[in-house]
């Protein structure tokens, strides 16, 4: 089965805040859900340990530095497919997107625009309970407008998903983005490049050869690759 490759360069227009729960708090539910599959062991040691009780975070690569899984990227364009069902005239497009579009490296790097510090988001949540209104205060570390991010997207062939379908449920982040409050604003972000690859050889240890098509900086393409 043969593959297209893309090389999307991206940038948040607005800040994104972490979406994940510190380590203590995810081992703690999984604990008292017994039967129930953990989270990933890579996924786990990538969280953050406490900082503070209710605070969502970014995962964490080797060096300390904020990340996003593959995961949540696909999630994105399967929650895009499942709003715009029957763009372009494909139908069940969340489902085909699951099938069909596979996301790469599995942590992406988030590159943070002149190194600046990690901040914080607090705000507060209303909810209506059994026992009346109430009110409860999120925390979530927040990354600055500007932050940057490189994915790989593959898209399988022959298939029902063409590259001018991805790009038009990619273009949804524009509107609503990634990470926590996407329906406040945050984390809405706009790809700056959308670069068509070639992948020969065959994978070995996860890793493949890119050569770049035509016109491409190959520079680009292997810092993607190495970063898996």
């Amino acid at each position: 089965m043969n593959a297209k490759s893309y090389l999307l360069k991206c940038k948040f227009e607005t800040p994104v805040l972490g979406s994940q729960p510190t380590k203590d708090v995810a081992s703690e539910f999984l604990a008292k859900r017994a039967g129930i599959e953990g989270i990933p062991e890579d996924e786990l040691e990538s969280l953050p340990d406490v900082l503070e009780k209710g605070t969502t975070v970014f995962h964490r690569d080797s060096k300390g530095r904020p990340c996003l899984f593959d995961y949540q990227v696909k999630g994105f364009i399967k929650e895009a497919g499942k709003t715009f069902n029957g763009l372009r005239a494909a139908k069940n497009l969340r489902s085909k997107i699951d099938s069909y579009v596979f996301v790469y490296p599995r942590m992406i790097l988030l590159r943070q625009e002149n190194h600046t510090e990690m901040e914080y988001l607090e705000r507060p949540l209303r909810a209506e309970t059994m026992q009346g209104p109430r009110v409860a205060l999120a925390r979530s570390e927040m990354l600055a407008a500007g932050t940057r991010f490189e994915v790989v997207v593959d898209i399988l062939e022959p298939g029902p998903i063409t590259v001018e379908l991805l790009q038009d449920l990619v273009s949804y982040g524009e509107r609503k983005g990634l990470g926590q409050w996407r329906n406040g604003g945050y984390g809405r972000f706009v790809v700056t490049s959308w670069t068509e690859l070639e992948i020969e050889g065959e994978e070995e240890e996860g890793a493949s050869e890119l050569v770049v098509a035509e016109g491409v900086d190959v520079s680009d393409a292997t810092l993607v690759m190495a970063e898996v």
